[in-house]
C-alpha cells in the first residue's frame, strides 16, 4: 500500500514516517509542530480557521492563541519560512492560516524506504489497532475539569517508564500462545543478588552489579519471574553480608529462590559460580569458567536454567563486547552514576555507540538528569528504527519514554496516545514490567486531563502487571500517584495516607527522587488540611536529601514547596530569601516559566500581607498570564482572585471589580470547579457586604463540594471578617464557629477568632484567642487594636465595632481572605509525578 510524500522548496515531508527533511537533512520536530505542518499541507486548497487547526492538532478547542502562534512559528522556522516573508504559511487576518507554497506529491510503497533516504520508515500504529485494546480508549474526548489542589502529578512515575525502556537486551517477545495470565508473565519468584567478586582489579568493580543484572536478564529471558535489579539494590543498600542479604531480600520481596553469584579470577580467565538458595537451604551450585567474565556468567546461568527445567531461547545469540558494555552501563546507573554511564557510552566504538540499546540508554540518562529536550530528540530519531512488527518491545519502550517526557512537558493528550500505542503493542507479550509502566503513564495522562475514573482504572491495571513483574518499587509509584488522584478529588485524608505509605516504601528502597517528590506532595496536602506545622516537618525531613540528586526540577519542586510552607508557618524572611534564590536559578529548570509563575504567586501573597498591594498586584498579574494553559485552571483562578484582592487593597476599586468580572466570565465560559469557586469569592468580595450573601453562599457551597479545608476556610474568613467589620456579630458567629476546628493550627483561622472575640467584648475568650494567635504568628503582625483589651461585652463601645456596613466591602481587614491554604504548585513531577519516578 502506498503513502504520500510531499515536496516543496528544499523540503520533503513524509506523513507516514512523520519525517521532515530540509536540504537532505532530517529536521527534528515536536509532534504538534509536525501535525500543524501536515494539516496545512493536506488542506492547502483553502484557508484553515484557527479553531479548526487547534482541534486537528490538539484534539480539543481550549488551546490559547499564544500556544497556537508559537506552534506555527516553529513550523515556519522548520521549513525556512518567517512571519514576515510568509512564503509557505500565510496568516489570514482574523481567521487562521493557509498553505501557499507550491507542493508536488508522490506515492511511495509503504514496504519500501521513502525516496531519497536509506532508512525504512516505520508506519504509525493504525488507529484501529489502538481502539481494539479496550482499556486504552484513546479517542480525543472533551476536557474534564480538575478539582482538588495542584500536586506534582506524574513525577513519581516518569522515571519508572524510562527505567523500563533501557533494559532492551531481550527485545523480542515470545510468540507462543497461552492463557492471558500466562502471556503476561508470573510474579517474581527469583532474586539475583549483587555478585561477590574476588581477585579483581579496581577497574573491574562494575562486575558486582553488572553481572547481577546480566544474569537476571538471562533468567528472565527463559520465562522466570525475576525481581528487578534496581529493587534488589534498593533493598540491600547497607547490607552486604551474604546471609543478611539473602534473608533480607526474602523477607522484603517474598521471593522463593535467591541466586548469589560468586566471581573470581581463574588461571585461564574467569570463574563464575551461582549458589541457589531457597529459604535457609542451599539447593545447588552451578559453576562455569571462560576467558571472559560475561561468557562465564552466561554459561553458569544456562546450567542453573537447566536445573530448573528452563532454557533461554536466545542463549547462543550473544555479542560479548556489547553485553559487557551494557553490563557496565547498567551497573553505573544502578548506583546513580549518570556521568560514569554517559562516559561509557561516549567512549564506546562507533559500531556499538549507534546501536538502539545504547542510544536508548543515553536518552534515559539525559532524562534522569533533567535534559528533556535532548532526550526527546534522541528518542524521536530512534523511534523510526523500531517497527511495530520487527521490534514491538523496543518501540513500546521508546513510546513509554516519549510519553514520560510528554507528561513532564504538559502535553498530556500526546502522552495518552503514546502510552496507548505502547499498550497495544504489549497486550499479547510477556512483558508485564513494561506493560505496567505503560498503564501507569496512561493513568497519569488521564488524571492530568481530569478523567479520574479512567486514571483509577488504569492504575489498577498497572498494579496487576507490576505485581506479576515483581516490581515493588514501581508498585510504590502507583500508590503515590493514586494518592495524587485522591487529592485531586478532594479526598485529603485518603491522599495523605497514600503519600505517607508510598514515602515509607521509597525510603526503604532508597529511591531518593521519588521520596523527595512524594514528601513534597504530602506537605502540599497537609497545607490544604490547614496543618502547616506538619507540612514543615515533612519538608525538613527531605531537605538533607537534595545534595544527593542531580535533577534540578526535583530540587525546585521541593524548594518552592518549602518556601510556601515557611510563609504559612510565619517564617516570612526565610520564605522571601528562598523565593529570591529560586527566581535566580529558574533558568536551569526544564520549565522556567511555570516555576516563575509559582514564585510570583507566592511573592504576591507575601507582599499583600505586608501591605504592599501594588507590588502584589503586579506579581499576581504575571502569574495569571503565565497560567493561561488548560492544565493550570486552579492556579490561574487563585492568582486571579489574588489580583482582585490586591487591587482592592490598593484602593483601585474599579480595576478590582473589572478583574472579578473577567474571572466570572472565564468561569461561566469554562465551568471548571476551581474557576467557579474563586470567581464566586471574587464577586462576593467586590460586592457591599449587605448585598454579598448570595455570592458568599455560592462560594461556600462550591468549597464544600470540593472538600478542601483551606478553600472552605478562605471563604469563611473573608465573609466573617467583613461581617465583624460591619458590626454584624450575630451573623458572623456561625461562620467563626466553623473555622474553630482549625484555629489551633492555622494562623488565619486563629486571627479570625481573635477578631471576633475582640469585637464581641468577651475578655476571657479574647485572651485565649490572643495567646493562640501569637503562638502561631511567627513574623506575621497582629493589628495593634487586637492586642489591646476590648471593652467589656454589653458596653456601648463594645457594640457596632468596625467599619460601617456600607464601606466594609471596599477594603477587607488585614489578613482577611488570605488563609494559609492551597497554593499554585509547579507541576514538575509523580509523581509527577506526574512526573516516571526514577527520572
Amino acid at each position: 500500500m502506498a503513502h504520500s510524500v510531499y515536496r516543496f522548496g528544499d523540503c520533503r515531508i513524509d506523513l507516514s514516517a512523520r519525517e521532515l527533511h530540509r536540504d537532505g537533512e532530517l529536521v527534528t520536530l515536536s509532534p504538534k509542530v509536525f501535525d500543524c505542518l501536515a494539516y496545512l499541507i493536506e488542506h492547502r486548497e483553502r484557508a484553515v480557521g484557527r479553531d479548526e487547526l487547534i482541534a486537528a492538532v490538539w484534539g480539543k478547542v481550549d488551546v490559547s492563541d499564544t500556544l497556537l502562534g508559537q506552534t506555527v512559528l516553529k513550523a515556519r522556522r522548520a521549513i525556512g519560512d518567517t512571519g514576515n516573508e510568509q512564503h509557505a504559511i500565510r496568516t489570514v487576518p482574523r481567521f487562521g492560516y493557509r498553505w501557499i507554497a507550491e507542493v508536488s506529491q508522490a506515492k511511495v510503497p509503504s514496504s519500501l524506504p521513502a525516496a531519497d533516504t536509506h532508512e525504512a520508515a516505520a508506519s504509525p500504529l493504525p488507529e484501529a489497532a489502538i481502539a481494539t485494546t479496550e482499556p486504552v480508549a484513546a479517542p480525543a474526548s472533551p476536557r474534564r475539569h480538575r478539582n482538588g489542589w495542584i500536586l506534582a502529578l506524574g513525577l513519581v512515575a516518569l522515571a519508572a517508564l524510562i527505567a523500563a525502556a533501557w533494559q532492551t537486551r531481550e527485545r523480542r517477545a515470545p510468540e507462543s500462545a497461552a492463557s492471558p495470565a500466562a502471556v503476561i508473565g508470573a510474579p517474581a519468584s527469583v532474586a539475583v543478588l549483587p555478585a561477590e567478586v574476588t581477585s579483581a582489579a579496581a577497574s573491574q568493580a562494575w562486575l558486582r552489579l553488572g553481572l547481577m543484572d546480566l544474569i537476571a536478564t538471562h533468567l528472565r529471558g527463559a520465562g522466570l519471574g525475576v525481581m528487578p535489579s534496581d529493587n534488589v539494590v534498593a533493598v540491600l543498600r547497607g547490607h552486604d553480608a551474604r546471609e543478611d542479604a539473602v534473608s533480607r531480600i526474602t523477607a522484603a520481596a517474598g521471593v522463593r529462590k535467591v541466586v548469589v553469584p560468586l566471581v573470581a579470577r581463574a588461571a585461564a580467565g574467569w570463574s563464575v559460580r551461582l549458589d541457589l538458595h531457597e529459604g535457609d537451604q542451599l539447593q545447588g551450585s552451578f559453576e562455569a569458567r571462560a576467558t571472559d567474565a560475561v561468557l562465564a556468567a552466561r554459561m553458569a546461568a544456562d546450567q542453573l536454567l537447566a536445573h530448573l527445567g528452563r532454557r533461554n531461547p536466545h542463549a547462543n545469540a550473544g555479542n560479548l563486547p556489547l553485553d559487557e558494555l551494557l553490563a557496565r552501563i547498567d551497573a553505573a546507573q544502578l548506583t546513580n552514576d549518570l556521568a560514569g554511564a554517559r562516559d561509557l557510552i561516549e567512549q564506546a566504538p562507533a559500531s556499538l555507540r549507534d546501536l538502539p540499546d545504547l542510544r536508548l540508554r543515553l536518552a534515559q540518562i539525559d532524562f534522569r538528569a533533567g535534559r528533556l529536550d535532548v532526550a526527546q530528540q534522541q528518542l524521536a530519531a530512534l523511534l523510526p528504527q523500531a517497527g511495530n512488527e520487527t521490534e514491538p518491545l523496543l518501540r513500546a519502550r521508546i513510546l513509554n519514554a516519549l510519553g514520560a517526557i510528554a507528561i513532564r512537558t504538559r502535553r498530556n493528550a500526546e502522552a495518552e496516545r503514546e502510552f496507548g500505542e505502547a499498550i497495544a503493542l504489549l497486550a499479547h507479550g510477556k512483558q508485564p514490567a513494561v506493560l505496567g509502566q505503560a498503564y501507569t503513564g496512561l493513568a497519569i495522562s488521564h488524571a492530568a486531563q481530569g478523567d479520574f475514573d479512567a486514571a483509577q482504572a488504569n492504575f489498577s491495571r498497572a498494579r496487576i502487571a507490576l505485581e506479576l513483574a515483581g516490581d515493588g518499587l514501581a508498585q510504590a509509584r502507583v500508590e503515590e500517584n493514586e494518592g495524587v488522584v485522591a487529592a485531586r478529588r478532594g479526598h485529603a485524608a485518603e491522599a495523605l495516607a497514600a503519600h505517607q505509605r508510598a514515602a515509607q516504601r521509597f525510603e526503604r528502597f532508597g529511591a531518593l527522587n521519588e521520596l523527595i517528590l512524594t514528601r513534597g506532595n504530602a506537605a502540599s496536602v497537609q497545607l490544604a488540611l490547614l496543618d502547616p506545622a506538619a507540612a514543615l516537618a515533612t519538608i525538613e525531613r527531605s531537605l538533607p536529601l537534595l545534595d544527593q540528586i542531580e535533577n534540578r526540577r526535583t530540587r525546585h519542586a521541593l524548594l518552592i514547596e518549602h518556601a510556601s510552607v515557611l510563609a504559612r508557618s510565619g517564617q516570612l524572611s526565610e520564605a522571601r530569601k528562598l523565593l529570591a534564590e529560586l527566581a535566580s536559578d529558574a533558568s536551569s529548570d526544564s520549565d522556567p516559566a511555570l516555576l516563575l509563575a509559582r514564585i510570583h504567586f507566592e511573592q504576591a501573597r507575601l507582599d499583600l500581607a505586608a501591605g504592599r498591594p501594588d507590588e502584589a498586584a503586579a506579581l499576581a498579574q504575571s502569574a495569571v498570564e503565565a497560567y493561561a494553559d488548560a492544565d493550570h485552571l486552579r492556579e490561574r483562578a487563585h492568582a486571579w482572585l489574588l489580583l482582585a484582592q490586591a487591587l482592592r487593597a490598593a484602593g483601585k476599586l474599579t480595576e478590582a471589580s473589572a478583574q472579578a468580572a473577567q474571572l466570572r466570565a472565564a468561569a461561566n465560559a469554562d465551568q471548571a470547579p476551581p474557576l467557579l469557586l474563586f470567581a464566586a469569592l471574587a464577586q462576593a468580595e467586590a460586592t457591599p457586604v449587605d448585598a454579598a450573601t448570595t455570592a458568599y453562599e455560592d462560594a461556600l457551597a462550591r468549597a464544600a463540594r470540593e472538600d478542601v479545608p483551606a478553600d472552605t476556610a478562605q471563604v469563611l474568613i473573608s465573609w466573617a471578617a467583613r461581617l465583624i467589620a460591619a458590626g454584624e456579630l450575630d451573623r458572623a458567629s456561625a461562620l467563626v464557629g466553623q473555622v474553630s476546628r482549625w484555629a489551633g493550627q492555622d494562623f488565619a483561622c486563629a486571627l479570625l477568632q481573635l477578631r471576633y472575640y475582640h469585637a464581641l467584648g468577651e475578655i476571657p475568650a479574647w485572651q485565649t484567642a490572643l495567646q493562640r494567635a501569637q503562638s502561631l504568628a511567627g513574623e506575621r503582625k497582629i493589628e495593634p487594636v487586637l492586642l489591646e483589651a476590648p471593652p467589656a461585652r454589653g458596653t456601648d463601645s463594645a457594640r457596632g465595632k468596625g467599619l460601617p456596613a456600607d464601606t466594609a466591602h471596599d477594603r477587607l481587614p488585614p489578613s482577611a481572605g488570605h488563609v494559609d491554604g492551597p497554593q499554585s504548585r509547579a507541576r514538575p513531577s509523580i509523581t509527577l509525578p506526574i512526573s516516571f519516578a526514577n527520572h
